[in-house]
């Protein structure tokens, strides 16, 4: 058995609904203030509250370009459209009884397929897997004991690091990671790129490389930096997965980063610096 709600438009908050389903999807149309539908830039932001009275929402991350998905009771879902250039919006929500994160029937007795695959191919195929990438070459380079500045914020969602990757073509050089940077001033926006050029979901992180800052904030590893080395007399190029294989380093939303790149070496050093990330939950909703 199943129930589906509507949220005409210009409505924000949902009548009550039953609390005997189990999960719950909502899809979004936006319209602007003549009432043309239209795609928005930006995402609207809906929360859920488990119950029918009271001010105990919680946010639900998107989990594919204009769904939203949920488990457990729910009683109402409430709409933002702040950071949208929508004017109004129609929502439907569709509640069922079975949870997603359950095990369909005919799973165990050779009945039902089961599809498998990585969470990160996953985000690709939903729109949410992003990469960044800062690049110090031959007409930029980095002088021997001088430092590079890349400035990192997250927003309304927590973010993933799935893979940092480093290159330099340098004798010997030095990543530390700091959190809450004051003063940041100048640098160069850097383009965040989604891997997905269907049903891209607009991300919400900023970047810039070559920011100054008053000071660089609190260090992220305990005062422990990484190291990286070439050759002394010829130096080489290296590149460098400084996140281990399965590792993930987990942002949360609403804080800023700095990574500081020196050159520790002697001579001029050339860099490239990657950064491949997941923007929501730190959990994947299986529709």
């Amino acid at each position: 058995m199943a129930m589906i709600y509507e949220m005409q438009r210009g409505v924000l908050e949902s009548v009550l609904m039953s609390l005997d389903y189990d999960s719950g999807l909502a899809s979004i149309q936006y319209y602007d203030a003549g009432g043309v539908e239209i795609t928005p830039t930006g995402v609207a932001t809906i929360s859920v509250s488990p119950t029918l009275t009271g001010e105990n929402f919680k946010v639900v991350y998107q989990s594919a370009s204009g769904q939203w998905s949920f488990d457990g009771p729910c009683g109402r879902l409430r709409v933002s459209l702040a950071g949208t250039n929508a004017v109004t919006a129609r929502v439907v929500i569709w509640r069922g009884d079975d949870a997603r994160s359950g095990i369909p029937s005919g799973a165990f007795s050779g009945l039902r397929a089961i599809t498998v695959q990585p969470y990160t191919e996953a985000n690709v195929k939903n729109g949410v897997q992003y990469n960044i990438r800062a690049v110090w070459p031959l007409l930029d380079l980095i002088p021997t004991g001088t430092a590079r500045k890349l400035w990192f914020k997250t927003n309304a969602k927590p973010v993933l690091a799935k893979l940092r990757q480093f290159q330099y073509l340098a004798e010997e050089m030095k990543i530390e990671l700091f959190v809450a940077p004051t003063g940041v001033t100048g640098g160069t926006d850097l383009i965040v790129h989604n891997y997905n050029g269907v049903n891209p979901v607009a991300t919400t992180v900023q970047a810039k490389k070559n920011v100054t800052t008053t000071t660089n904030g609190t260090q992220f590893d305990h005062g422990d930096p990484e190291h990286f080395f070439g050759g002394a007399n010829d130096p080489q190029r290296q590149n460098v997965d400084s996140i281990p294989l399965g590792r993930e380093r987990v942002l949360p939303a609403n804080s800023e980063f700095l990574v500081v790149i020196t050159n520790t070496g002697t001579g001029n050093a050339r860099a490239q610096y990657f950064l491949d990330f997941y923007e929501g939950g730190t959990d994947l909703p299986l529709a």
